[in-house]
């Protein structure tokens, strides 16, 4: 399991490939992931977020390694169990879990830490407790022990428009691709609330006096291009944003439509992250110990989608 907890599931996978479509091979039967529904109900089966009994036992794990009675952050939700079907026909919360730190039991939104300042569960460190001082090695050696300034990165490092040229009527801004306005990776917008704030496509939040100087208005239809790739989606032009800086909210999906890209030879524009790249930070790859050691999706070399820079320029026609 994740963060090291350890728990039994051989019954629960027993169980399991007596019920649903299984596999052979080397003379022993296994869970079937011919299909893509077959993957899905694997991960719905055996993850804590969506089978109580996992959550169960993930905290009685948790328990075991704290020295705390921590069974009780999952034990109202042990009969819950989640399949496809159940998603197919409506969005599900998610269970409480001690992978995330958040509690999102009877309703409640997930808010960071919030299990670590209720139940006193240790933080995710070395000692157990909140950490300002990295007493590493390479972080010493790199001048980040300690929480530094760091200005943005010069353009000429990042190489975003080594290619692109900037023309008159585009502007150059910094972009960024923080969690959603309404959502952190949800893209459900199905209800009425959502539809009410929705300009149907995720939009692209640009300064106003950076907007005027590109002569956007807001709702315009703008090409958001660098050497990386090129995104076509409407602009929401507001004082709300510091100069020089524009941003699409993440972890959307092609839902609504793209339309085709000029500055691409009208090919099909593309997301947001099309316009961001990979860049590996040594300090991330230093493995060692405590809240050092790797972790998928935690700690490790990933995607850096603040450090980079666009050129945005208005659409006079949209073609889809």
């Amino acid at each position: 399991g994740g963060h090291g907890l350890i728990y039994p599931v051989a019954d629960v996978y027993d169980d399991y490939i007596t019920k649903n479509p299984v596999e052979k091979w080397g003379g022993k039967v296994y869970p079937s992931l011919r299909l893509d529904r077959s993957v899905c109900e694997v991960i719905l089966a055996f993850a804590a977020e969506t089978n109580g009994e996992m959550a169960h036992r993930a905290y009685e794990a948790e328990s075991h390694k704290t020295g705390m009675d921590l069974a009780h952050m999952a034990r109202d939700n042990r009969g819950v169990r989640y399949n496809f079907n159940d998603l197919c026909s409506s969005p599900r919360r998610i269970l409480t879990t001690p992978f995330w730190t958040g509690v999102v039991s009877n309703g409640r939104t997930y808010s960071a830490f919030c299990q670590n300042t209720e139940e006193l569960i240790p933080w995710r460190t070395l000692t157990g407790r909140q950490h300002l001082y990295l007493d590493h090695e390479a972080y010493r050696a790199y001048g980040e022990e300690l929480p530094t300034y760091k200005p943005k990165l010069d353009m000429r490092v990042t190489q975003d428009l080594d290619v692109m040229e900037q023309k008159p009527e585009m502007i150059l801004l910094n972009y960024l691709t923080p969690h959603g306005k309404w959502h952190i990776h949800s893209t459900f917008s199905d209800n009425l609330i959502m539809k009410t704030l929705s300009r149907g496509i995720e939009p692209v939040w640009i300064n106003d006096t950076d907007a005027a100087m590109g002569g956007i208005r807001d709702n315009d239809w703008v090409e958001v291009i660098n050497d990386h790739g090129v995104l076509v989606t409407r602009a929401v032009v507001s004082a709300r944003l510091p100069r020089n800086i524009c941003f699409i909210y993440h972890a959307v999906e092609r839902t609504v439509g793209v339309p085709k890209s000029p500055s691409r030879n009208n090919r099909r524009a593309g997301g947001h992250n099309s316009l961001t790249r990979v860049r590996l930070k040594p300090l991330f790859m230093i493995g060692g110990y405590g809240q050092f050691s790797y972790g998928f999706n935690y700690w490790g070399p990933q995607g850096v989608n603040r450090d980079t820079f666009v050129l945005i320029r208005r659409l006079d026609e949209v073609n889809w």
